[in-house]
């Protein structure tokens, strides 16, 4: 058996009796063991104003459904992906909020027959007769989720779906038609189809990282819909009304990101009206999701970070009728991340909203909506940085689109523990 050099046993002996003798702690390093997490929100924004079902032209609602699908096109969110990406990836988030996670398809137009109609109770509505469209288009024309994925790997970051954790929300389908309008009659000049609008919140997980648990669901209180229209019946045009429901949801995960965990919470809530009372049904419906949204993030542990669009703004309580943004922080007792860094007011860090085309060339930015908000728990923030992505035009695509309509938000957290 080779021996050991003498000289190295008595060298290695003295090294290991000065370790024993040492103080605890004193080969330990003394600065204080800290955590970081970076996250992203960004609604990726469905490329057209949905409420022109609720305001629709002279011929009807399957001609503002056909305006919805053309403009989805040109808005064009394969080229806002790249952009969306982009920024992104100069973030190198743990985790991204994602909302209006659109999956959109196309279909027959059985929507038109009595095949394609389920009647309901006439409970379900204010003017019976009452029915729905049945959902089975199946032809897609955009996946939003399989689009931003693609784009993301591309740039090398790539992010597991907390499938629990994203919900699906509103799934509605009704018949896209183009219309010709004289003043008196309307002439169809397409061939009518049905389109299908699938609403999700998506949380995205940076692969590598360990989920600890991941949960969701949709909210009690939704936006009901109700559109008087016509159908044509095999005993002539019957006025009947449409019937559906706008629902909104939430998603949550804990995870492990070294040896600290953490909780994310992402949300879209209802718009609210800002120009409307706050009992106006519109932000009593988004009241209501906030405080359900402010009671099911608080049973999460914190280090807790909420995101997400709330579309309610800083002036909520005092200038903005919309109740989330007072809910959540002055209820729910969340912290601003923006006014760790920023003075507290609300003529800055502005997210929504670009026209509705995405390509108006100033940015029409004039409100914050977006946010991330947090539980910090017993961690004591040692840095803290907060960013607006996509809003500057240098963030645009090539042809000039805004990445969306609103700027993503993305926050750094450094802790001392």
């Amino acid at each position: 058996m080779k021996r050991i050099p003498h000289l190295f046993f008595v060298v290695s002996c003295a090294l290991l009796s000065l370790l024993l003798a040492l103080p605890a702690g004193a080969a330990e390093n003394k600065k204080p063991r800290k955590a970081k997490i970076k996250v992203v929100s960004y609604n990726l924004y469905v490329g057209a104003s949905i409420f022109r079902v609720f305001d629709p032209p002279a011929c009807g609602a399957p001609q503002a459904v056909y305006d919805i699908h053309t403009i989805i096109q040109q808005t064009d969110f394969p080229a806002r992906a790249e952009a969306i990406a982009d920024q992104i990836a100069m973030q190198e988030p743990h985790v991204i909020g994602l909302q209006e996670v659109t999956l959109l398809r196309t279909g027959p137009a059985d929507s038109l027959t009595e095949s394609g109609i389920e009647w309901l109770p006439p409970d379900r509505c204010s003017s019976p007769p009452c029915f729905t469209f049945k959902k089975n288009a199946e032809d897609v024309s955009y996946d939003y989720l399989k689009i931003l994925q693609d784009a993301l790997a591309a740039r090398g970051l790539y992010f597991k779906v907390a499938d629990d954790a994203s919900p699906v929300n509103a799934d509605v389908e009704f018949p896209a038609i183009d219309f010709f309008f004289d003043g008196s009659s309307c002439t169809p000049v397409s061939l009518p189809i049905d389109v299908r609008l699938t609403d999700r919140d998506v949380v995205l997980v940076r692969e590598d990282l360990e989920i600890n648990h991941q949960t969701g669901k949709n909210f009690d209180v939704n936006l009901p819909i109700e559109l008087p229209t016509v159908l044509n019946t095999p005993d002539g045009p019957l006025p009947a009304t449409y019937v559906a429901e706008f629902t909104r949801g939430w998603g949550a995960v804990n995870l492990a990101i070294k040896d600290q965990d953490f909780s994310v919470f992402n949300t879209h809530l209802e718009v609210g009206d800002n120009s409307e009372s706050p009992d106006h049904p519109l932000n009593l419906i988004q009241g209501a999701q906030a405080i359900e949204a402010a009671a099911a993030s608080s049973l999460l542990p914190p280090p807790l970070l909420f995101i997400g669009d709330i579309n309610s703004s800083p002036g909520s309580g005092l200038t903005d009728p919309r109740p989330a943004y007072y809910i959540l922080t002055g209820i729910a007792e969340l912290t601003d991340v923006w006014n760790i860094r920023h003075q507290p007011g609300l003529d800055d860090g502005f997210t929504c909203c670009q026209n509705e085309y995405v390509d108006n060339p100033i940015s029409e930015l004039n409100e914050r909506i977006d946010v991330i908000m947090a539980d910090f728990g017993d961690l004591e923030v040692g840095k803290a940085k907060f960013q607006l992505l996509g809003d500057q035009p240098a963030d645009a695509t090539p042809s000039g689109l805004w990445p969306s309509d609103h700027a993503g938000v993305g926050a750094k957290i450094e802790f001392e523990r």
